[in-house]
């Protein structure tokens, strides 16, 4: 199976790839993100499926357990399944994300994590390659023999380049990886930065310094960021009001909402909903292609 994901408000019109040899080498998925400065994002997929993620433009920040480093293009990094990806947008960007399975992708990852690693400094352009071919036009099945030979064109990329672990950027401390993952699992629920420090059980200061020494602000920033852009998501799909939005992203007062959504956004929630009110007229997964 193949999708196509087409994310935030700039479609990219990608067509169905059509039927890939999964157990061999499939794309599952092909996704277009377009974040803003600022903006934090959250990828997963099961276990058994590689992420590759590359910019198009811009840079990105990558949260991935312990770790966190930027990507930018042309740079790629390839990432397995079964773990949570947190994105901070550095600056408004365009990310390109393959989400492929099967024995090839297996075998070829697996030996560069061996030699070296899953980070590619000229990857990014494999990975526009196969978008290219991805959004051609032509009949499903001879987009599908494209796909599928652009995917393993791919792999043999990466396998004859120089790779190194993406791990090997920056360690974070253990405070500050308990910090984001509070953030992005309780971030509608918590009550302030005063309530993370006590259940991290640490000092505010302590939190705030450690926070934006290797995160680059402090976490209440990086907190409404979070609920911004989950809010960003109820308001696209339509049918909630102000006030629903602001109390299920965690903001207890809706004109303390509107204030925050606008100085990140450019604009209210309301006038978001109603530029973004076309989008509630059709299925929500309307963007999606699956053969």
């Amino acid at each position: 199976m193949a999708t196509i994901r087409q994310s935030n408000e700039n479609s990219i019109n990608l067509e169905a790839p059509g039927v890939l040899l999964s157990e061999l080498l499939g794309v599952c998925e092909a996704s277009a993100l377009h974040p803003e400065a600022g903006n934090v994002l959250s990828l997963s997929s099961a276990s058994g499926f590689w992420r590759i993620l590359s910019p198009a433009s811009g840079s990105v920040s990558v949260a991935w357990g312990d770790r966190a480093w930027t990507l930018s293009a042309p740079q790629a990094a390839v990432f397995p399944g079964g773990e949570e990806l947190s994105l901070l947008a550095g600056e408004d960007c365009s990310l390109l994300v393959l989400v492929l399975q099967g024995m090839a992708a297996d075998l070829v990852f697996s030996a560069c994590r061996r030699e070296g690693g899953l980070f590619f400094e000229n990857g990014g352009v494999a990975v526009e390659h196969v978008f290219s071919l991805l959004s051609s036009g032509g009949s499903a099945a001879g987009k599908a023999a494209e796909a599928s030979e652009a995917a393993y064109g791919l792999l043999m990329s990466f396998y004859g380049s120089q790779s190194a672990e993406p791990g090997a950027g920056k360690r974070l401390p253990l405070v500050v990886e308990a910090a984001l993952g509070i953030i992005r699992r309780d971030y509608a629920f918590l009550d302030g930065i005063g309530e993370l420090a006590e259940r991290l059980e640490v000092s505010q200061e302590y939190l705030t310094r450690c926070f934006c020494r290797f995160i680059g602000m402090t976490p209440g920033k990086y907190l409404n960021r979070v609920r911004i852009e989950n809010a960003r998501l109820l308001l696209r799909q339509g049918g909630h009001s102000i006030q629903f939005v602001s109390e299920a992203c965690g903001f207890t007062n809706a004109n303390y909402f509107a204030r925050v959504f606008r100085a990140a956004v450019g604009m209210n929630p309301a006038e978001y909903a109603r530029r973004h009110s076309s989008e509630t007229d059709r299925p929500h997964d309307e963007d999606l292609y699956v053969l």
